[in-house]
């Protein structure tokens, strides 16, 4: 059956989709099986290419979606290719909200939005935000908290900082499951959150988000309280049982990948287009 309305799963697949990106999968296939220093150097090549390719938006288009190909290919090596169209879902409401901005400028500027220039940028920035959003999830995805941690102390990162950075990543999808059960809970008892009043649905998005709050509040004193116990930073120097060993595969993909990336920088800058 089809209705006008969004169906609860519908909602929860969207809401979903950003903390999805967010969460580990145990795999040991494909690009997920590559040094995790070299994974990162992948994602920062391409998070970089479709900042330095920001226009014209012609070739801003091609660089932002040889990137998002990229992403994809990486992804579907172990297996998670769809991934990439849930992110895409999950920003939809985002990327509306950026084009009916510019579309309400254009008109207030007395531009007219419908040409192919107007199109042209635009869609080469939404296509621009969303492979920079999307470079860094098959890292995020098949790079345990523990090894995202090894590459931080290996870049001489002080290990608390690591510490909280890696249990940041690894408790954010939790945080956003907990707020979809709290707003499918709410809308058990009534409470609506397709209303088109502002006020309204953000005194309901308040009521959603409080709850979900107290609760990461508490389970951070929880973990301050249990890291005490096991007498977390009493040794200076660490050690770890596991430790980050790369192989002759390793090498060959990130040379090749680093050879891509300057010819795509000596590109951009030495024979401008």
């Amino acid at each position: 059956m089809s209705s006008g309305r969004s169906s609860p799963e519908g909602e929860v697949a969207v809401s979903l989709g950003l903390g999805e990106l967010l969460r580990f999968r145990s795999v040991e296939k494909g690009v997920a099986s590559l040094d995790p220093r070299v994974k990162l150097a992948l994602s920062v090549y391409l998070f970089a290419l479709p900042v330095i390719y920001d226009r014209p938006p012609v070739l801003s288009l091609v660089a932002s979606g040889s990137v998002l190909a990229a992403v994809t290919l990486f992804l579907a090596t172990f297996g998670e290719a769809r991934r990439v169209v849930r992110t895409v879902r999950a920003l939809g409401p985002f990327l509306a909200f950026v084009l009916l901005l510019n579309v309400l400028s254009s008109l207030a500027s007395g531009s007219s939005p419908l040409t192919l220039e107007f199109a042209l940028s635009n869609a080469a920035l939404l296509l621009r935000f969303i492979a920079v959003f999307t470079s860094f999830s098959f890292f995020v995805l098949s790079t345990s908290p523990e090894d995202f941690a090894q590459v931080l102390r290996w870049m001489r990162v002080p290990y608390d900082y690591a510490f909280a950075l890696t249990a940041s990543i690894r408790f954010a999808p939790l945080f956003l499951e907990e707020v979809q059960e709290v707003i499918d809970s709410q809308r058990l008892r009534g409470v609506s959150y397709e209303t088109r009043n502002p006020v309204k649905l953000f005194r309901n998005y308040v009521r959603a988000f409080l709850p979900v709050t107290v609760n990461a509040i508490m389970r951070a004193f929880e973990m301050a309280e249990a890291l005490e116990v096991k007498c977390f930073g009493a040794v200076e120097k660490r050690t770890s049982y596991r430790t980050l060993r790369s192989r002759p595969r390793d090498h060959i993909v990130l040379a090749v990948a680093t050879l891509v990336f300057a010819a795509a920088v000596a590109i951009r800058y030495l024979w401008p287009l």
